[in-house]
């Protein structure tokens, strides 16, 4: 009985025991279960290092998977590296479309000042004379092979004009604007897309080269008279020299300044509605006497922002004073005209006519008759012609090109001149006192016509050679390769991570358990315990 009671307590008393021994997790250990994991993964290779019998065996294919995983370990560094030099490539298309934006149309005359106008003021007549322009015109003709009398010939043409073009600048822009040609005199035909188009259809703008210019299709909110316009652009959407822009202009050259003007004529640019143009740098000119067709063909360019190679921009941040002064959006060309500008107010403390100048800044306009200020600017002319100021001025995200075509012909022909003539004699005015001659007509009169070969464009897009998902793919395919790592293989070692992890966790609780809880039945029994015990 004694027995049977003292077993029954010592099941009774001790219960935890069996407890704590179906916890202790089989003696599973981290080497056990990296054993396992590595000798039943589906990365190739690495099994075989455990399966092998011979340690020769086993010590190849140790080295071989050691290699393999170096070589994949270097590839995908350079593959990393490569990535983050944000390498990209240019994508062309070529884009049908069933109707196109028209572009803007800007008009200059090569003359920026009529005669009438210097004539009536007694100051520009004055400044006209000063500046030599009637002498500096003149060329040696007994000397037409010396080029460097014809060099020093053009530097001081070139230094008269810009005399003049000083005194010219100084004069408020009302006063500019009606010194220079106008619209209204010049626009004799205008006809858009098969319907008649008139001048309001047209902004301006000065120019410091060719004084007042004129843009078709601006998408300006007022015409050139400063009346509201609509600022919708005109699309077409047929090609064809029958659906463009047609234009017949008197360009009035009998206003012409003859120590001036050596060229007889219309600059023309084509541009986007957004782009300031700079008619003094780019552009055709249009001589009188033909008609000019000018053949159009649209190239888009979307570049990437930083920090790809191209590293363009949308002006964010970056000084424009063409859109100060003009609305006009962010280009490279303007974003440099604006550095040249500050340059010249930071170093020589006035403005320059030759590039754009927000009125509200209070600078005063550089006098060139100032010798120091005049070797002021003509250093910073030159630092500007040569590209050497330091400009932050990276290219624009997106851009517009138009590649041109051009062709020309006699016009007016000798059949219809008589017929011209007639309408020149109705309408009056100048026209009216050239109408008699020919010749006369043939040097006054210019026609252009501007219109889309065909209704698509080219689209140059700036692409990212390599993306996150090329990334990714590129270094699977190469650890694949070496090692033949998959994603199931990156799901067994997540599994082992996660076995790990359970275990640390059984252990961190067995030993929670041993240190915070004591079994009474077990604890040692007191002295006077086991006397009495004895002595029973």
């Amino acid at each position: 009985m004694r027995q049977s009671g003292a077993r029954l307590r010592w099941r009774m008393g001790f219960p935890e025991m069996k407890v704590l021994a179906s916890s202790s997790y089989d003696a599973k250990t981290l080497k056990k279960l990296g054993q396992t994991t590595l000798q039943h993964t589906s990365a190739h290779g690495i099994p075989n290092i455990f399966r092998s019998c011979h340690w020769f065996r086993r010590l190849v294919w140790l080295f071989f998977v050691s290699f393999a995983l170096c070589c994949a370990l270097w590839q995908c560094t350079e593959m990393v590296m490569t990535y983050y030099t944000y390498p990209s490539h240019e994508k062309i298309m070529l884009i049908s479309s069933t109707k196109l934006k028209f572009p803007a149309v800007t008009i200059c005359n090569l003359n920026s000042v009529r005669l009438s106008a210097i004539n009536r003021s007694f100051a520009m007549v004055t400044s006209l004379q000063d500046s030599g322009l009637e002498q500096t015109h003149r060329r040696n003709r007994s000397h037409v092979n010396a080029s460097s009398e014809y060099q020093d010939e053009s530097i001081q043409y070139a230094s008269a004009f810009n005399r003049f073009a000083s005194e010219f600048n100084q004069l408020s822009d009302e006063q500019k604007v009606e010194m220079g040609h106008q619209l209204d005199d010049m626009l004799i035909y205008c006809n858009f897309h098969g319907q008649e188009c008139n001048a309001s259809y047209f902004s301006t703008f000065i120019n410091y080269k060719f004084g007042n210019c004129y843009t078709f299709n601006s998408q300006k909110p007022t015409d050139y008279r400063g009346n509201p316009w609509s600022t919708q652009a005109l699309n077409i959407t047929k090609a064809g020299f029958m659906y463009g822009l047609h234009l017949e202009l008197f360009i009035q050259q009998i206003e012409y300044v003859r120590d001036m003007t050596h060229s007889a004529g219309i600059r023309l640019l084509i541009h986007d509605q957004a782009q300031m143009p700079f008619p003094e740098d780019e552009g055709v000119n249009v001589p009188p006497g033909a008609e000019t067709d000018i053949g159009l063909m649209k190239v888009h360019i979307d570049r990437l922002k930083s920090p790809y190679i191209s590293q363009c921009t949308e002006g964010e941040d970056i000084k424009n004073f063409y859109k100060d002064v003009y609305g006009a959006g962010y280009t490279r060309e303007a974003c440099k005209r604006t550095c040249a500008q500050q340059s010249i107010i930071d170093n020589c403390g006035c403005s320059h006519w030759e590039f754009a100048y927000p009125k509200e800044l209070g600078n005063p306009k550089c006098n060139l008759s100032n010798t120091a200020v005049r070797d002021c600017v003509k250093l910073y002319e030159f630092k500007f012609a040569h590209d050497e100021l330091i400009c932050h001025c990276p290219l624009q995200c997106k851009e517009d090109i138009y590649e041109l075509t051009v062709s020309g012909s006699q016009w007016p022909s000798s059949a219809f001149i008589e017929n011209f003539s007639k309408d020149l004699k109705e309408w009056g005015g100048q026209m009216k006192d050239v109408a008699d001659n020919p010749s006369l007509i043939r040097d006054n009169f210019v026609k252009v016509v501007v219109y889309f070969k065909q209704l698509n464009f080219e689209l140059i897009e700036e692409e990212p050679s390599m993306t996150e998902i090329n990334l990714l793919s590129n270094m699977g395919g190469l650890v694949g390769l070496w090692v033949g790592f998959s994603v199931c293989t990156l799901a067994e070692f997540f599994e082992l991570l996660l076995d790990v992890i359970l275990l640390f966790i059984r252990r961190c609780i067995e030993t929670v358990n041993k240190e915070g809880y004591s079994n009474p039945y077990i604890q040692k029994p007191s002295s006077i315990y086991l006397q009495r015990t004895t002595k029973l």
